[in-house]
């Protein structure tokens, strides 16, 4: 089989030739079908501090077809589609207790999407309903991470959102602000080339960024926002949340910067506002994003703006690493 191997920042990925991995009795095989490009792909492979450790395989956004089964496990079969969580639990800590394996200190991480195949623990892979096509089931993993930013956020019917950035991040803070209820949702974007998915996964507006008016803000959401979802990760963004959320309201950080950031305090004191900083999301949220593409009406697939073949990701993550009109990139193994 092949995967694509991180070595270290400033080293291109290489994609290599590799083992199958022996599988386990409690383990499944999957043929990976689709392997979305995280920006946590770009930016934890850069040189920071925050960087993966060296001389491992990537892709954790996957979904494929189970293709063996071990011996211990019930409830697969070969054949069936599968989206899988790449962070297993040891099913003992607190963390594991509260169903949030990412907090668990010693369960194994299950990366290797951008490959031919991986092995998972059974009980971290999740059946796909035949209305979800395999390109949403791999959406279903940055999908569960803005359901768990806005749980947290204690989103209530008919309050006002605001979602800085149009990234995946951003995208999936759209989709379960309509979806939760939200009264008017705005997303805020530099660019126009995802307004019409902004839209169709739920904004009633976009607003421009780089042309930023608060009065215009406010008459597209209808008042202060409550709720302000920052999923750009650039320093700053944390502190314009802070200067848009209204008195009160809560800020959402699905942007995970790596980079230092300059909050004023006192800003955040003048506004009372609460500041939230989700990570990933629980097993409950991965379940929940599962069953809520089987029944919506709206695809997530109209994220995806290219689908490439494994040997093209190391040039496009790259090309990544600075302005780029790309979407979410998807990898489909089998091109």
């Amino acid at each position: 089989m092949r995967v694509a191997m991180f070595h270290g920042a400033g080293r291109p990925l290489t994609i290599e030739p590799l083992a199958s991995r022996p599988l386990g009795p409690l383990d499944i095989r999957v043929k990976v079908a689709r392997c979305g490009i995280c920006g946590s792909d770009v930016s934890m492979t850069s040189g920071s501090a925050f960087d993966y450790h060296a001389h491992i395989p990537l892709g954790h956004e996957y979904a494929g077809e189970v293709i063996e089964v071990g011996k211990l496990v019930t409830g697969f079969r070969i054949g069936d589609r599968v989206a899988c969580m790449p962070k297993a639990g040891c099913g003992q800590c607190d963390a594991c207790a509260q169903g949030h394996t990412f907090f668990c200190p010693t369960g194994p991480m299950q990366f290797g999407g951008f490959g031919d195949e991986v092995v998972v623990l059974a009980s971290y892979a999740f059946l796909l309903p035949q209305t979800v096509s395999l390109a949403e089931g791999a959406l279903v993993e940055p999908m569960a991470c803005g359901r768990r930013g806005l749980a947290m956020a204690g989103l209530q019917a008919g309050q006002r959102v605001l979602v800085l950035g149009a990234g995946a991040l951003g995208l999936s803070a759209v989709y379960w602000a309509r979806a939760m209820g939200a009264g008017r949702i705005v997303a805020a974007t530099r660019s126009r080339r995802r307004d019409e998915a902004v839209l169709e996964l739920g904004a009633d507006a976009v607003h421009a960024f780089d042309e930023d008016d608060p009065a215009e803000l406010t008459a597209k959401l209808g008042g202060e926002p409550d709720i302000v979802v920052e999923a750009i990760g650039k320093p700053g963004m944390i502190a314009k949340a802070v200067e848009r959320v209204r008195w009160g309201g809560t800020v959402v950080s699905l942007g995970m910067c790596t980079s230092g950031e300059t909050l004023m305090p006192i800003a955040c004191a003048g506004k009372e506002a609460r500041l939230l900083f989700p990570l990933a999301y629980s097993i409950g949220d991965f379940e929940a994003t599962v069953r809520a593409f089987d029944a919506d009406t709206v695809h997530p697939e109209l994220m995806i703006s290219d689908v490439i073949a494994l040997e093209a990701l190391p040039a496009v993550l790259e090309a990544m690493r600075g302005p780029h009109g790309y979407g979410k990139v998807q990898v489909d193994p089998g091109l």
